[in-house]
């Protein structure tokens, strides 16, 4: 049930950075092509921020998602297994902490930015625009606590992640060099 609640996440992450992807290319495409002929949109700069910001944000969530972000698995990983256990264990409730620190100041920020708007587009608070921190730091909260079991185990097993899939994609490249060796006829 958690591993389906996960993809599902990852799923609409996808879906989200994607969506943002395709508008700020669009924008970019539109705002470039009209500056050409000689009527630049007002609302580009604004807006190509915006989408890029965005991006960014839940970017940075979907890499939580996948465990990609910079981290010294090595040290875990050469760690005693109880003393691995621990730094995992601090590690991580340190990076949720962070996380609701964000989400709470992100939240209040809200607050003083509603009363504020884009200066192209009127219609759009400033407090649209920055609700993007407090979400994608609930999302960031979600997902590190989807995946600390992951990182516990791995911990407790004294394997250090990115070593075992650099190993892992090693053992396939020489695994696929000896087949098409073989399959020239050579050895």
């Amino acid at each position: 049930m958690i591993a389906l609640f996960e993809r599902i996440l990852l799923r609409c992450l996808e879906i989200i950075c994607l969506a943002l992807l395709v508008t700020l290319t669009t924008a970019v495409v539109y705002s470039a092509t009209m500056r050409y002929f000689g009527a630049s949109p007002s609302w580009y700069d604004e807006i190509a921020s915006v989408l890029l910001a965005w991006l960014t944000y839940f970017g940075a969530t979907y890499a939580v998602f996948l465990r990609q972000h910079m981290g010294f698995g090595g040290i875990v990983a050469a760690l005693p297994r109880i003393p691995a256990v621990v730094l995992a264990l601090v590690s991580e409730l340190l990076v949720i902490g962070f996380f609701v620190v964000v989400a709470w100041y992100g939240y209040a920020v809200l607050a003083v930015a509603k009363w504020d708007s884009l200066l192209s587009l009127r219609w759009m608070t400033l407090d649209i625009v920055q609700s993007v921190i407090p979400i994608t730091a609930v999302l960031m909260i979600i997902g590190t606590l989807l995946t600390m079991p992951r990182v516990l185990r791995n911990a407790a097993s004294g394997v250090d992640q990115e070593h075992a899939e650099i190993e892992q994609a090693i053992a396939d490249a020489e695994r696929d060099a000896a087949l098409m060796q073989r399959g020239d006829g050579t050895k």
